[in-house]
C-alpha cells in the first residue's frame, strides 16, 4: 500500500478592510465564494472571534465597518493558493468604488 504525502501549509495574515461600505453581503459573498474553491481550511479573526470564511452569515456576524483589522488563516493543501485568493480581494477592495 502505497502512501500519499501531502504538504499541509498553514498561512496567518493581517488584513484591513478598506472598502468604504465595509464587509457588507456582496464582498463577504466574494469571500465565500473564493473559500469554496480550494482544498483548505479558511478562518477569519476579529477580536477574538473566529468564523469559517465559506459561512456567509458568520462572516457577516463579525460586524466589519471601514478599517477594521481582520486575521486570515488558512490550512490544507492549497492553503496558499486560499490565502493568496482571499488576500487578492481585500487589496482590490471587492472591487468597489
Amino acid at each position: 500500500m502505497a502512501i500519499k504525502e501531502t504538504k499541509l501549509w498553514t498561512i496567518e495574515k493581517e488584513l484591513w478592510v478598506e472598502n468604504r461600505l465595509g464587509l457588507h453581503a456582496r464582498p463577504v459573498a466574494k469571500i465565500a465564494t473564493a473559500a469554496q474553491q480550494f482544498d483548505a481550511d479558511i478562518t477569519l479573526e476579529k477580536d477574538g472571534l473566529v468564523v469559517n470564511a465559506r459561512d456567509l452569515l458568520d462572516v457577516l456576524a463579525l460586524d466589519c465597518p471601514q478599517g477594521t483589522r481582520i486575521v486570515l488563516r488558512t490550512r490544507g493543501p492549497q492553503a496558499r493558493e486560499a490565502a493568496t485568493s482571499i488576500t487578492s480581494l481585500f487589496a482590490r477592495k471587492f472591487e468597489e468604488t
